[in-house]
Protein backbone atom coordinates (compact mmCIF):
# COMPACT_ATOMS: atom_id res chain seq x y z
CA UNK A 1 0.00 0.00 0.00
CA UNK A 2 1.53 3.20 -0.65
CA UNK A 3 0.42 6.55 0.47
CA UNK A 4 0.60 9.61 -2.13
CA UNK A 5 1.21 12.97 -0.25
CA UNK A 6 0.74 16.28 -1.98
CA UNK A 7 2.92 19.47 -1.44
CA UNK A 8 1.40 22.54 -1.45
CA UNK A 9 3.99 25.01 -2.45
CA UNK A 10 3.12 28.17 -0.56
CA UNK A 11 4.23 31.74 -1.82
CA UNK A 12 4.32 34.64 0.70
CA UNK A 13 5.23 38.13 0.68
CA UNK A 14 9.14 38.51 1.37
CA UNK A 15 10.86 40.95 3.97
CA UNK A 16 12.52 44.10 2.53
CA UNK A 17 16.00 43.45 2.14
CA UNK A 18 18.97 43.83 -0.43
CA UNK A 19 20.57 40.94 -2.06
CA UNK A 20 24.07 40.34 -2.26
CA UNK A 21 25.07 42.96 -4.40
CA UNK A 22 28.20 42.24 -6.48
CA UNK A 23 26.23 39.20 -7.52
CA UNK A 24 23.20 41.41 -8.51
CA UNK A 25 25.08 43.34 -10.58
CA UNK A 26 27.45 41.13 -11.69
CA UNK A 27 24.53 39.01 -13.42
CA UNK A 28 22.71 42.38 -14.61
CA UNK A 29 25.75 43.50 -16.46
CA UNK A 30 25.69 40.01 -18.26
CA UNK A 31 22.08 40.43 -18.88
CA UNK A 32 21.80 43.57 -20.54
CA UNK A 33 21.75 42.46 -23.88
CA UNK A 34 18.52 41.30 -22.53
CA UNK A 35 17.22 44.71 -21.50
CA UNK A 36 17.74 46.09 -25.49
CA UNK A 37 16.42 43.12 -27.14
CA UNK A 38 13.01 43.55 -24.68
CA UNK A 39 13.01 47.47 -25.51
CA UNK A 40 13.44 46.37 -29.53
CA UNK A 41 10.81 44.42 -29.64
CA UNK A 42 8.23 46.90 -27.09
CA UNK A 43 8.82 49.60 -29.93
CA UNK A 44 8.07 47.26 -32.90
CA UNK A 45 4.56 46.06 -30.66
CA UNK A 46 4.02 49.58 -30.10
CA UNK A 47 3.92 51.43 -33.88
CA UNK A 48 2.73 47.52 -35.27
CA UNK A 49 -0.79 49.35 -35.88
CA UNK A 50 0.13 52.64 -36.85
CA UNK A 51 0.41 53.47 -40.21
CA UNK A 52 2.52 56.45 -39.65
CA UNK A 53 4.84 54.34 -37.18
CA UNK A 54 7.29 56.09 -35.74
CA UNK A 55 6.80 59.56 -37.47
CA UNK A 56 4.62 60.07 -34.76
CA UNK A 57 7.92 60.40 -32.49
CA UNK A 58 8.35 63.80 -33.74
CA UNK A 59 5.14 65.00 -34.94
CA UNK A 60 3.44 64.56 -31.64
CA UNK A 61 5.96 66.83 -29.81
CA UNK A 62 6.36 69.13 -32.80
CA UNK A 63 2.52 69.73 -33.22
CA UNK A 64 2.55 70.41 -29.17
CA UNK A 65 5.39 72.57 -29.53
CA UNK A 66 3.63 74.33 -32.01
CA UNK A 67 0.37 74.88 -29.82
CA UNK A 68 2.52 76.21 -27.12
CA UNK A 69 4.33 78.47 -28.45
CA UNK A 70 0.99 80.29 -30.06
CA UNK A 71 -0.45 80.25 -26.76
CA UNK A 72 2.66 81.50 -24.94
CA UNK A 73 2.95 84.25 -27.48
CA UNK A 74 -0.54 85.42 -27.38
CA UNK A 75 -0.55 85.51 -23.29
CA UNK A 76 2.66 87.68 -23.92
CA UNK A 77 0.97 89.93 -26.35
CA UNK A 78 2.49 88.88 -29.04
CA UNK A 79 6.47 88.44 -29.88
CA UNK A 80 9.05 89.60 -32.43
CA UNK A 81 10.25 87.54 -35.57
CA UNK A 82 13.74 87.16 -33.72
CA UNK A 83 12.22 86.65 -30.27
CA UNK A 84 9.56 83.69 -31.63
CA UNK A 85 12.05 81.59 -33.47
CA UNK A 86 14.41 81.66 -29.92
CA UNK A 87 11.11 80.66 -27.91
CA UNK A 88 10.17 78.37 -30.37
CA UNK A 89 13.48 76.63 -30.48
CA UNK A 90 13.70 76.95 -26.77
CA UNK A 91 9.89 74.93 -26.19
CA UNK A 92 11.07 72.17 -29.14
CA UNK A 93 14.00 70.76 -27.70
CA UNK A 94 12.75 71.51 -23.76
CA UNK A 95 9.68 68.84 -25.51
CA UNK A 96 12.14 66.56 -26.95
CA UNK A 97 14.71 66.05 -23.91
CA UNK A 98 11.61 66.03 -21.31
CA UNK A 99 9.60 63.22 -23.28
CA UNK A 100 12.50 61.37 -22.80
CA UNK A 101 12.80 61.81 -19.28
CA UNK A 102 8.56 61.16 -19.25
CA UNK A 103 8.92 58.08 -21.66
CA UNK A 104 11.45 56.65 -19.86
CA UNK A 105 9.17 57.25 -16.11
CA UNK A 106 5.99 56.12 -17.86
CA UNK A 107 7.22 52.88 -19.58
CA UNK A 108 9.24 51.55 -16.40
CA UNK A 109 6.44 52.37 -14.32
CA UNK A 110 4.33 49.60 -15.89
CA UNK A 111 7.30 46.89 -17.10
CA UNK A 112 6.85 44.95 -13.93
CA UNK A 113 3.63 44.72 -13.86
CA UNK A 114 2.90 44.22 -17.57
CA UNK A 115 6.01 41.79 -17.64
CA UNK A 116 4.22 39.10 -15.21
CA UNK A 117 4.89 35.96 -17.54
CA UNK A 118 8.73 36.67 -17.39
CA UNK A 119 8.86 37.22 -14.01
CA UNK A 120 6.84 34.33 -13.15
CA UNK A 121 9.19 32.00 -15.25
CA UNK A 122 12.01 33.25 -15.91
CA UNK A 123 14.86 34.30 -13.64
CA UNK A 124 16.87 37.42 -14.08
CA UNK A 125 17.67 40.74 -12.43
CA UNK A 126 14.27 42.76 -12.56
CA UNK A 127 15.99 45.88 -12.81
CA UNK A 128 16.67 45.39 -16.60
CA UNK A 129 13.01 46.11 -17.05
CA UNK A 130 13.03 48.93 -16.18
CA UNK A 131 16.10 49.76 -18.13
CA UNK A 132 14.56 48.41 -21.11
CA UNK A 133 11.95 51.81 -20.87
CA UNK A 134 15.53 53.29 -20.57
CA UNK A 135 16.46 52.38 -24.20
CA UNK A 136 12.90 52.08 -25.88
CA UNK A 137 12.88 56.06 -24.50
CA UNK A 138 16.41 56.74 -26.14
CA UNK A 139 15.38 54.98 -29.23
CA UNK A 140 12.28 57.35 -29.46
CA UNK A 141 14.10 60.32 -28.48
CA UNK A 142 16.93 60.32 -31.37
CA UNK A 143 14.80 60.79 -34.39
CA UNK A 144 13.83 63.47 -33.21
CA UNK A 145 17.11 65.83 -32.40
CA UNK A 146 17.88 65.64 -36.25
CA UNK A 147 14.60 67.48 -37.13
CA UNK A 148 15.29 70.27 -34.30
CA UNK A 149 18.79 70.82 -35.45
CA UNK A 150 17.19 71.23 -39.05
CA UNK A 151 14.52 73.91 -37.33
CA UNK A 152 16.84 75.64 -36.03
CA UNK A 153 18.93 76.35 -38.71
CA UNK A 154 16.35 77.32 -40.73
CA UNK A 155 15.27 79.13 -38.35
CA UNK A 156 18.99 80.77 -38.47
CA UNK A 157 19.12 81.41 -42.22
CA UNK A 158 15.60 82.92 -42.26
CA UNK A 159 16.26 85.36 -39.27
CA UNK A 160 20.14 85.49 -38.94
CA UNK A 161 19.63 88.76 -36.45
CA UNK A 162 17.70 86.46 -34.02
CA UNK A 163 19.77 85.24 -30.25
CA UNK A 164 20.17 81.55 -31.70
CA UNK A 165 23.76 80.66 -31.48
CA UNK A 166 25.98 79.12 -34.74
CA UNK A 167 28.04 76.03 -33.94
CA UNK A 168 30.27 75.46 -31.95
CA UNK A 169 32.23 73.69 -28.88
CA UNK A 170 30.31 74.04 -26.27
CA UNK A 171 27.37 71.57 -27.96
CA UNK A 172 29.98 68.37 -27.22
CA UNK A 173 28.46 69.00 -23.86
CA UNK A 174 25.45 67.77 -24.74
CA UNK A 175 26.16 64.11 -23.83
CA UNK A 176 27.24 65.15 -20.24
CA UNK A 177 24.01 67.02 -19.75
CA UNK A 178 22.01 64.33 -21.22
CA UNK A 179 23.64 61.71 -19.04
CA UNK A 180 22.79 62.46 -15.69
CA UNK A 181 19.22 63.05 -16.94
CA UNK A 182 18.91 59.32 -17.81
CA UNK A 183 20.04 58.41 -14.94
CA UNK A 184 17.61 60.33 -12.80
CA UNK A 185 14.99 59.30 -15.25
CA UNK A 186 15.99 55.56 -14.83
CA UNK A 187 15.91 56.03 -10.78
CA UNK A 188 12.42 57.47 -10.77
CA UNK A 189 11.48 54.72 -13.03
CA UNK A 190 12.63 52.38 -10.35
CA UNK A 191 10.36 53.90 -7.72
CA UNK A 192 7.85 53.93 -9.73
CA UNK A 193 7.62 50.35 -11.07
CA UNK A 194 7.83 49.26 -7.46
CA UNK A 195 5.04 51.75 -6.58
CA UNK A 196 3.01 50.32 -9.30
CA UNK A 197 3.14 46.65 -8.25
CA UNK A 198 1.32 47.72 -4.59
CA UNK A 199 -0.67 50.26 -5.87
CA UNK A 200 -2.12 49.62 -9.36
CA UNK A 201 -3.46 53.06 -9.48
CA UNK A 202 0.11 54.55 -9.62
CA UNK A 203 0.62 54.32 -13.60
CA UNK A 204 -2.89 56.06 -13.94
CA UNK A 205 -1.92 58.98 -12.05
CA UNK A 206 1.36 59.60 -12.97
CA UNK A 207 -0.13 60.58 -16.64
CA UNK A 208 -1.56 63.70 -14.58
CA UNK A 209 1.45 63.83 -12.48
CA UNK A 210 3.91 64.46 -15.73
CA UNK A 211 1.82 66.78 -17.14
CA UNK A 212 1.85 69.05 -14.16
CA UNK A 213 5.88 68.25 -13.43
CA UNK A 214 6.38 69.69 -17.51
CA UNK A 215 4.75 72.73 -16.49
CA UNK A 216 6.71 72.94 -13.16
CA UNK A 217 10.31 72.77 -15.30
CA UNK A 218 11.93 75.12 -17.59
CA UNK A 219 10.31 73.93 -20.91
CA UNK A 220 7.54 76.10 -21.46
CA UNK A 221 9.95 78.92 -19.83
CA UNK A 222 13.18 79.99 -19.83
CA UNK A 223 15.13 79.22 -16.61
CA UNK A 224 16.29 82.66 -16.59
CA UNK A 225 13.34 84.11 -15.80
CA UNK A 226 13.50 82.76 -12.25
CA UNK A 227 15.90 85.22 -10.54
CA UNK A 228 16.90 85.80 -6.90
CA UNK A 229 16.24 83.18 -4.21
CA UNK A 230 13.55 81.81 -6.41
CA UNK A 231 16.20 80.20 -8.58
CA UNK A 232 16.20 77.38 -6.13
CA UNK A 233 13.17 75.93 -7.43
CA UNK A 234 15.07 74.78 -10.62
CA UNK A 235 17.24 72.83 -8.26
CA UNK A 236 14.34 71.24 -6.24
CA UNK A 237 12.78 69.78 -9.38
CA UNK A 238 15.14 66.85 -10.23
CA UNK A 239 14.99 67.47 -14.02
CA UNK A 240 15.25 71.36 -13.48
CA UNK A 241 19.33 71.33 -13.44
CA UNK A 242 19.81 69.34 -16.65
CA UNK A 243 17.11 70.69 -18.54
CA UNK A 244 18.27 74.29 -18.00
CA UNK A 245 22.30 73.14 -18.61
CA UNK A 246 20.60 71.65 -22.15
CA UNK A 247 19.05 75.20 -22.62
CA UNK A 248 21.83 76.83 -22.30
CA UNK A 249 23.98 75.08 -24.46
CA UNK A 250 20.88 74.22 -27.34
CA UNK A 251 19.59 78.46 -27.25
CA UNK A 252 22.44 80.41 -25.88
CA UNK A 253 25.59 78.66 -27.07
CA UNK A 254 27.07 78.60 -23.65
CA UNK A 255 28.78 75.94 -20.87
CA UNK A 256 26.62 75.08 -18.20
CA UNK A 257 27.29 76.68 -14.79
CA UNK A 258 28.80 74.61 -12.23
CA UNK A 259 26.07 74.62 -10.33
CA UNK A 260 23.78 73.35 -12.55
CA UNK A 261 26.31 70.34 -13.65
CA UNK A 262 26.79 69.70 -10.07
CA UNK A 263 22.87 69.28 -9.05
CA UNK A 264 22.25 67.68 -12.37
CA UNK A 265 24.73 64.62 -11.44
CA UNK A 266 23.37 64.97 -7.68
CA UNK A 267 20.00 64.00 -8.67
CA UNK A 268 21.31 61.39 -10.77
CA UNK A 269 23.22 59.56 -7.75
CA UNK A 270 20.26 60.04 -5.37
CA UNK A 271 17.26 59.08 -7.68
CA UNK A 272 19.71 55.85 -8.63
CA UNK A 273 21.00 54.97 -4.93
CA UNK A 274 17.02 55.57 -3.39
CA UNK A 275 15.22 54.10 -6.39
CA UNK A 276 17.62 50.61 -6.52
CA UNK A 277 17.76 50.25 -3.05
CA UNK A 278 13.74 50.63 -3.13
CA UNK A 279 13.72 48.45 -5.96
CA UNK A 280 16.12 45.68 -5.80
CA UNK A 281 15.20 45.31 -2.35
CA UNK A 282 11.51 44.49 -2.98
CA UNK A 283 12.17 42.69 -6.19
CA UNK A 284 11.45 38.95 -5.05
CA UNK A 285 8.31 40.29 -3.52
CA UNK A 286 7.03 41.54 -7.27
CA UNK A 287 5.86 37.31 -8.19
CA UNK A 288 3.30 36.99 -5.18
CA UNK A 289 2.14 40.74 -5.50
CA UNK A 290 1.62 40.38 -9.97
Amino acid sequence: MSVVSNKIQVFEPHRASLPKLKPYFKEFWRRREFAIQLSKFSDKAEYLDSKLGKLWLVLNPLFLAVIYYLLISIIRGGESETDGITTLSHILIGLFTFYFAQNTILMGAQSITSGGRLILNQAFPRALLPLSSVISAWRQFVPTIPVYIAIVIAGKLLFPDSAMPGLNWNYLLVPLVFLPLAMTSFGLALIFATMNVYFRDTSKLLSYIMRIWLYASPVLWLPQMLTGTYQILLYLNPFGPALSANSRIWIDGSAPTASQFIAAYVWAVLTLIIGGYFFISRERDFAVRI
